[in-house]
């Protein structure tokens, strides 16, 4: 159903590139030595640019012209706003690169930094005769359309195969997949084509098809593409790896008339590229900006559909996993294994692996971040184990990786005492309904049960929304009822379960005294006569963004899982979102809390994410209105920031990837924040997302196009600083420039809009000396259930502008 909100914005003029260099943007997917440079594309004399050398009045005769043409004979101007889509760009570029002549004369690209293989896959294309619509391997893009018409077209690349039947015209010619290029072979090489549209346009995504008749020698593995206007500089707009079934690389709108594909690896290891077809979908214009909201940068392929994600604390890489296969699950399922792919900011590497010595598929698991890096994974669609990644060898299996009480979409959080704790779930296993907490101990490699003393029955939502109804399906109320427990660990052995429940409790954890105490209820009664109260926020988001206070923010999440089972069936228990927005302030343990209603998100959300930024001001992304996985239809394209020292909400830049059920994000510790995923279901290839996205917030793009200049922390970046947590625990903190502020946030793993070890902590820096000595030391909170025990990003700010990230460990 066409949504006139989501697919209509105001286009404005794009502005020119700026030029900020490399060494101020590390976002960049490769060194300076490992740069791909591309030759000049032709820049011939436009129709439109000898149109410019027209007299004014003929310029204004020859507009109106084709203003009355357009009305009479054109597409209805209704039709063309519903191609749009809500996204933006903030005119920024992530990459310029010029091309580069080498010695004599030749003009050829040099080695891409490397990504990684992917698994055989579906097919790109059908077997067939011309490719009249793709059929792409992950979901098509929103609101763009396929550019049919090749008229003007023209291909160069770096070099053919003697047959002049394979020269690269026939990647862009009209005969489809009946077609192929292919390069000549050349090991090691990097080959790359580049096509020239004829006229500038908004280019949104690209999908490419292998040869159909090379055997996938020769498809496209290791990628980069980049798009340059008619004059100007390349910019890079998406990077990775696809399979050998093709791919397609979606990103964020740009005025271009030319687009390169550079090629610096391929399936089956041929040394040349064999592609069959090249398409491209385009926008009618780029949506207004907004004021300060930051900006996307380029894309990021997968070989995989990203579900759960974290960043390797040691290496700063990030890893992803999807479950037993790169695009499905299956509900406890006997294979056994789990895809994994791993991401390395530094070098742009891409590498994959399958894990099955763990004997567990990982999907839809509890996820927590000990004190030593390693990420424990509980149940899932193996729902009766655990295993675990450690950042130095990788993913272990432990010698008794058996939990009591077999789950999937349970809450788990990390404990100041170095145990870890999880509650709740209910998929795959819905026959035992009541998912008491367990506690596990790595001093003796086991989980204790504890049947009856911390009960899911405390955490079980609302019933009264799950009574059945006369159509076929319905809800079941021991169903849905126990999952996605938000678990914030806290002072003297406790934990605070703040949702998504409407009744909150404490869990108390000491050894031999675990019992449960009410917590209140998420409501705001300070006005006794008129109380706001939240209801069950399914999916919901909730953060700790001020550790020190131990304030936790809720927003949004729906009464239900599902908006309905089927678009034609629904009923009074199929509730929209909210927008809902709540402190917790937890205090002394035990107590029960006084939630505060804060000023409402800008958009009701389920299914988002959210990430706290080094100057305290919270980022939500993604979600839809009426929550139903593998369904984008309601997804919302516009990100918002919350700024808690106001108490108000903000848009942010627009971003072109439906980030739904599925969906995460991650800060990164160079204060920007990957956004990811969706999906991972083969009957639903549409809601497939093998990519995400970086977004920049607007403290290093305050206009959206140009970068500001950053503190630096300089202690010693060779070496990752450990402190022993204690009451008097200070950090020495030495910088390039004066700077007035500093904070703390902890590295975590992150899925199904779950974060729960996440926190920051905010750091008042004392001057040691003169101003101008920038040496300053901060003091660290010196209990552990404020500063959870583990790897923290230290941030410092000048007036607002964070540092790239220093790693420090704070153990007990």
């Amino acid at each position: 159903m066409f949504n006139l909100r989501r697919f209509f914005y105001e286009a404005v003029a794009l502005s020119e590139p700026d030029a900020t260099s490399d060494s101020e943007n590390l976002l960049l997917a490769s060194n300076d030595a490992e740069k791909t440079r591309l030759p000049s594309p032709p820049r011939p004399q436009t129709t439109l640019g000898k149109l410019r050398q027209l007299p004014f009045v003929a310029k204004v005769l020859f507009l109106t012209s084709v203003f009355a043409f357009t009305i009479f004979f054109g597409q209805p101007i209704a039709n063309f706003a519903a191609l749009a889509y809500n996204v933006v760009l903030q005119c920024g570029k992530a990459h310029h690169q010029t091309p580069e002549v080498l010695e004599g004369g030749v003009l050829e690209p040099v080695a891409v930094r490397p990504a990684a293989p992917w698994h055989d896959g579906v097919p790109l294309v059908g077997q067939g005769a011309t490719v009249t619509e793709p059929v792409l391997p992950a979901a098509t893009p929103w609101g763009a359309t396929r550019i049919e018409d090749r008229t003007g077209w023209k291909a160069t690349c770096s070099s053919n195969q003697a047959d002049s039947t394979t020269g690269c015209d026939k990647a862009i010619d009209a005969r489809g997949v009946e077609t192929d290029w292919k390069s000549a072979t050349n090991p090691g090489a990097v080959h790359w084509i580049v096509i020239d549209l004829g006229r500038e346009v908004i280019i949104h995504s690209l999908a490419v098809a292998p040869s159909q008749s090379s055997e996938d020698e020769g498809a496209v593995r290791k990628h980069r593409v980049e798009v340059r206007e008619a004059t100007g500089e390349w910019q890079l707009v998406a990077l990775g790896a696809w399979r050998d079934s093709g791919g397609a690389a979606i990103f964020e709108p740009r005025l271009a008339r030319f687009v390169n594909l550079s090629v610096v690896d391929t399936h089956g290891d041929a040394g040349f590229v064999a592609i069959s077809d090249i398409n491209v979908w385009t926008l009618p214009a780029i949506p207004g900006a907004v004021d300060r909201g930051g900006r996307w940068s380029h894309t990021l392929d997968f070989p995989l559909v990203p579900v759960t994600a974290w960043l390797n604390p040691k290496t700063g890489r990030l890893v992803t996993v999807a479950s037993y296969a790169y695009n499905h699950f299956q509900a406890n399922n006997k294979e056994r294994k789990t895809v994994l792919a791993e991401w390395d900011p530094a070098s742009g590497n891409i590498t994959e692996q399958t894990i099955d010595k763990t004997h567990h598929d990982v999907f839809c698991p509890g996820t927590s971040m000990d004190e030593v890096g390693q990420v424990i994974f509980t149940g899932g669609s193996t729902a009766d184990v655990f295993s675990i990644y450690n950042p130095d060898s990788g993913w272990g299996m432990p010698a008794n990786n058996k939990v009591n009480k077999s789950r999937g979409y349970q809450g788990q959080t990390y404990l100041p005492d170095g145990r870890t704790f999880m509650i709740g779930g209910t998929w795959p296993d819905d026959s035992d309904v009541d998912k008491d907490g367990e506690i596990y101990d790595p001093k003796t490699g086991d989980w204790t049960l504890l049947k009856g003393k911390i009960p899911a029955d405390a955490i079980r939502m609302d019933k009264s929304q799950c009574e059945p109804w006369s159509d076929a399906g319905g809800c079941v109320k021991d169903q849905w009822r126990q999952h996605h427990p938000w678990l914030f660990a806290w002072k003297d052995g406790s934990v605070f379960h703040a949702g998504p429940s409407k009744k909150m409790n404490w869990f108390f954890l000491t050894k031999g005294s675990e019992r449960v105490e009410e917590g209140g209820l998420r409501q705001d009664a300070s006005n006794k006569s008129n109380i706001f109260a939240d209801g069950d926020a399914v999916c919901g988001a909730a953060v700790m963004y001020d550790a020190v206070s131990g304030s936790i923010l809720t927003a949004g999440g729906a009464p239900n899982y599902h908006y309905w089972l089927n678009p034609e069936s629904r009923d009074r228990h199929r509730l929209n979102s909210t927008n809902n927005v709540f402190n917790i302030t937890l205090g002394t343990p035990g107590h029960v809390v006084e939630p505060t209603r804060l000023a409402s998100m800008k958009h009701s959300r389920i299914f988002a994410n959210t990430a706290i930024l080094p100057n305290g001001e919270i980022f939500v992304v993604g979600g839809q209105t009426q929550g139903e996985p593998f369904y984008d239809e309601t997804w919302l394209a516009i990100p918002e920031i919350y700024t808690p020292k106001t108490n108000e909400w903000r848009d942010a830049a627009n971003h072109s990837i439906p980030r739904a059920y599925h969906s995460w994000a991650l800060l990164l510790p160079d204060a920007s924040v990957l956004v990811g995923g969706g999906g991972l279901n083969k009957d639903h290839e549409k809601t497939n997302h093998y990519d995400a996205q970086i977004y920049q917030p607007d403290y290093t793009t305050p206009d959206g196009k140009t970068t500001v200049e950053r503190p630096t922390i300089t202690n010693n970046h060779a070496s990752i600083e450990e402190y022993q947590l204690g009451p008097s625990l200070k950090i020495p903190i030495l910088t390039d420039v004066e700077v007035d502020d500093a904070s703390l946030i902890r590295y975590s793993a992150t899925t199904h809009s779950l974060n729960n070890d996440l926190r920051r902590i905010h750091l008042a820096l004392v001057p040691q000396g003169n101003a101008a000595d920038r040496n300053y030391t901060a003091e660290i909170p010196g209990d552990a259930g404020v500063t959870l025990p583990g790897y923290w990003m230290l941030f410092v700010l000048r007036k607002g502008v964070p540092s790239h990230a220093k790693t420090i460990r704070i153990y007990k």
